[in-house]
């Protein structure tokens, strides 16, 4: 399971990223959100997420020295216990799915099985595969 963006689809709101920071961190940031928006042009905008190994080889597990990268009933998350920041797992996901605020690594982890973005975006640009 994971969730599939759709750029074409993508308005570039980024109300995903705020619902993301809101549910994990209970703050408006988007620099803490597990989804994030890339703004290519003023039409095209790309949400990036994880793929959960789906579109990967689960290299940013692979990357981490730190065991801060783990999977866990096939969801890959951060263990911020043993995240210092490194780069790493941000420098080898080919997605560009994970990235480093404040030296801790920050990607989609599924919201439990209930992605919060997929609920919010108006757009229907983000779908859950399974």
């Amino acid at each position: 399971m994971y969730v599939k963006a759709i750029p074409e689809k993508c308005s570039g709101c980024m109300v995903c990223e705020i619902v993301c920071s809101m549910k994990h961190w209970n703050v408006v940031n988007r620099l803490k959100s597990g989804i994030r928006v890339e703004r290519k042009s003023v039409v095209d905008d790309i949400p990036h997420v994880c793929s959960h190994g789906n579109e990967c080889n689960f290299e940013c597990i692979e990357a981490c020295q730190f065991d801060a990268m783990k999977k866990k009933d096939g969801i890959v998350y951060v263990d911020y216990e043993n995240c210092i920041g490194c780069k790493a797992c941000e420098k080898a996901c080919p997605l560009n799915a994970v990235w480093i605020h404040e030296k801790k690594a920050y990607k989609c982890d599924l919201c439990n099985g209930e992605p919060q973005c997929i609920k919010f975006c108006s757009q229907e640009a983000l779908v859950l595969e399974v």
